[in-house]
């Protein structure tokens, strides 16, 4: 009903705002800008203290020395521009523009189903100053770099055969590695991997495959599982997927835990509260938005999510088959990328003492959850549109301050093969006794 009536208001001002930019014969770039303002000054509930209407208006007027010369013929892509430029200044990172096809893939990765289109291995590489090497810094789980045994913080030093070093520039390796995979032939790569610079030969074979994410499980030879969790966007699949690897923990007979949330830039509240279900006991977000008109408490409780709206009323409830509960040691990482809900769910341990963070200060827009509005272009403005709260009534914190303060050099992880957070991590596990 509250949604209902926000949808209403909406439409009625949306409407209005069309019918004076028809009357003065507007643009499409003033018609995208015009929305795009309209979405921002109406809904939005962030944290920036900007005035609003001074913002747009401001913009307003770069649109229009961007605009001069072609008047109506102006396009959407100038609009963007400005738009883009506008959210900039807002200094909100959960406040921001997406293109169309930027739209589609976040609408694919939302329902698990993201294909590649084109020939991939599943890897994601950085370059490595001062060198021509390329350090991995993410493996697709279940694609063929992770099938064949590429890890995290190995570094590229050769393609079939042909050292790094021997390459003109960056760009000519990546471009090299991407030929050989687009062939559909076996590209052999030599790494270096970990402290003792293990030089192995690790053959892969590129094919479409799903770039969706799903939480993944790895046991290490000394019983510490490492659950990861690259984001929360698939929608019904992410949070019911970590119970179900808490659980294989639990039967491998796992010591220990490290849940790795480095690189989580979020997804779906909903995915968080019930990843959060399987390290404490009833977990809790309410949401407000700017007009306190939605407000709902979710929380999970005797296996379901139960959903009240702000008269305390029981709007939803849904059953969450074969919970699993992790209750021994945990260690959760974290660094200036994770963000969203993988701040929701690294605050949510933290204040139950459930287990110790470790890493970088995170993102900072862990109090806040973003909805998206579709822009007349096929693209989408996405808003900080609720605030989240905790049981007692205090926001959420914005940014989760790590108990163990590490930082994620993947300097020192290119040049010596130690990744530094999960190397304290485990000495928080295991601490030596004096």
């Amino acid at each position: 009903m509250q949604r209902h009536l926000m949808r209403k208001i909406h439409r009625f001002f949306f409407a209005l705002a069309l019918v004076f930019a028809t009357v003065g014969l507007a643009s499409p770039a003033q018609d995208l800008f015009d929305q795009a303002s309209f979405y921002l000054e109406f809904y939005y509930n962030g944290p920036a203290s900007t005035d609003l209407k001074e913002l747009t208006a401001q913009y307003q007027k770069s649109l229009d020395t961007a605009c001069a010369n072609q008047k109506q013929a102006c396009s959407y892509d100038t609009a963007v521009s400005v738009i883009q430029r506008m959210i900039s200044d807002l200094g909100d990172g959960h406040t921001y523009y997406q293109s169309p096809e930027a739209l589609g893939r976040f609408r694919q990765n939302s329902r698990g189903q993201a294909p590649s289109g084109t020939l991939r291995i599943g890897v994601e590489h950085r370059s490595i100053p001062g060198s021509r090497d390329r350090l991995v810094v993410d493996v697709v789980e279940g694609g063929p770099a992770d099938q064949a045994g590429l890890q995290y913080g190995d570094r590229i030093v050769a393609l079939g055969g042909k050292a790094l070093s021997g390459y003109a520039s960056d760009s000519e390796v990546v471009q090299a590695l991407s030929q050989m995979v687009q062939s559909g032939q076996p590209v052999r790569l030599t790494v270096l991997r970990g402290p003792e610079r293990q030089k192995l030969e690790i053959v892969v074979t590129g094919r479409e495959i799903n770039l969706a994410r799903l939480p993944s499980l790895k046991m290490r030879p000394d019983g510490v599982a490492v659950l990861r969790i690259p984001d929360f966007l698939a929608e019904g699949q992410v949070g019911q997927r970590v119970h179900e690897l808490v659980r294989q923990a639990q039967a491998a007979g796992a010591r220990a835990m490290v849940l790795e949330l480095r690189g989580n830039n979020g997804g779906s509240a909903i995915e968080a509260l019930i990843s959060m279900a399987a390290f404490m006991e009833s977990p809790y977000v309410a949401f407000t938005d700017r007009y306190d008109v939605e407000r709902n408490e979710l929380m999970v409780k005797d296996g379901r999510i139960t959903v009240r709206n702000k008269s305390g009323a029981e709007v939803t409830r849904l059953n969450l088959p074969s919970l699993a509960r992790w209750s021994g040691p945990l260690a959760v990482l974290v660094n200036g990328e994770s963000a969203s809900g993988a701040e929701y769910l690294a605050s949510a341990i933290q204040l139950a003492k459930a287990g110790v963070v470790i890493g970088e200060p995170t993102a900072g827009v862990g109090n806040t959850t973003t909805r998206t509005f579709g822009l007349i272009n096929g693209g989408g403005l996405n808003i900080s549109y609720n605030r989240a709260f905790l049981p007692g009534g205090n926001p959420y914190p914005a940014r989760v301050t790590p108990d163990i303060a590490v930082p994620d050099d993947l300097r020192t992880l290119a040049e010596t093969g130690h990744d530094l957070p999960m190397e304290k991590a485990l000495e928080a596990l295991f601490p030596r006794t004096q």
